[in-house]
């Protein structure tokens, strides 16, 4: 029977793995008291950080991208007149109608009116605001520009879900009752944001129509015009009936039982896993660094000349 090679690369490799093994063992308990201390301390420095809890609203757009029926391109009205009409009554729906929509609803002019409305600079700089005298404190006058700002990135965020193509408004503060009523207080101000621009756009619109009414005597110009005075108020009265435009409530926002912020069991899980990886990266690393000493020494004894010692100089005694 054959015997096996002890030098073939098989064992060196099974070797190199007992060793391997073996510094683990060794250093196991080492590890993991590291570990678990690490994560432990994170778990406290987590609790001296303010809690966090975020309310969500599901709404859905009532905006029709795509109507669908026949669509009337390239119109040509039998005079001018009808072309006016056609161009007045019908408001073409724009390609990135939502995406217009989401960039109003996080524009600074509805942030600050919100702001305004429901009164948040005093949450937003409690630390300048004096609650007794509901005045500020050292003299601090608050930007609107930096309030939207703050607002923007420590309170309010918006995504929609590509699952179910839902628009999500999230709020988060210090308070659950709190920011379960602001993300429902914020829907509800958006609708009402937009309705007033819609009325306002027809509103001019009528004054403008009633202007030309007055100084324009053509009979069937005039006709004309009441043709598109019933048409903005039948519109006006849509916009008014409807309740929920342009934002659908799907599932209001409820009162969070848990923080959101800071979460403190999964970065104390991560440290324990990180930290864990990073003792045996520096178990592996001790060994690789004290066999390449190892194997340097052995190197310069072999190869490496033997110095001699230097003859001692023979003292003159005199005789």
């Amino acid at each position: 029977m054959a015997r096996r090679n002890d030098s073939s690369p098989h064992v060196a490799e099974y070797e190199l793995l007992l060793k391997f093994l073996n510094q683990l063992s060794r250093y196991k308990f080492r590890i993991a008291l590291v570990a678990i201390l690490g994560a432990g301390i994170v778990f406290g420095l987590s609790l001296l950080l303010e809690d966090k809890f975020s309310a969500q609203a599901t709404v859905a757009i009532n905006i029709s991208e795509d109507p669908g029926g026949v669509q009337p391109n390239n119109y040509r009205g039998v005079n001018t007149i009808g072309v006016l009409e056609y161009d007045f009554i019908i408001d073409g729906i724009q390609a990135n109608e939502r995406e217009r929509l989401l960039a109003r609803m996080e524009s600074f002019s509805y942030i600050s009116t919100f702001i305004n409305q429901q009164n948040l600079l005093p949450w937003l700089y409690e630390e300048f605001w004096n609650a007794d005298t509901s005045e500020w404190t050292e003299d601090f006058e608050p930007d609107m520009r930096e309030a939207v700002k703050k607002f923007k990135s420590e309170a309010l965020y918006v995504f929609i879900d590509k699952k179910t193509d839902l628009l999500n408004i999230r709020i988060t503060s210090s308070s659950p009752d709190f920011s379960a009523n602001l993300a429902n207080t914020f829907v509800k101000s958006f609708n009402d944001y937009l309705r007033t621009l819609d009325l306002e756009e027809i509103k001019n619109r009528r004054n403008y129509l009633e202007q030309r009414l007055n100084e324009i005597k053509n009979s069937e110009i005039q006709r004309s015009i009441f043709r598109l005075l019933e048409t903005q108020l039948a519109v006006e009265s849509l916009i008014n009936a409807r309740a929920n435009y342009p934002l659908e409530v799907i599932e209001p926002a409820t009162v969070p039982l848990f923080e959101s912020y800071p979460a403190r069991k999964q970065w104390a899980a991560l440290t324990l896993v990180l930290l864990i990886f990073l003792g045996i990266a520096f178990v592996v690393s001790m060994n690789v660094f004290n066999a390449l000493r190892r194997d340097l020494k052995d190197y310069a004894l072999r190869h490496e000349p033997k110095k001699l010692n230097p003859p001692r100089p023979v003292q003159y005694t005199g005789e």
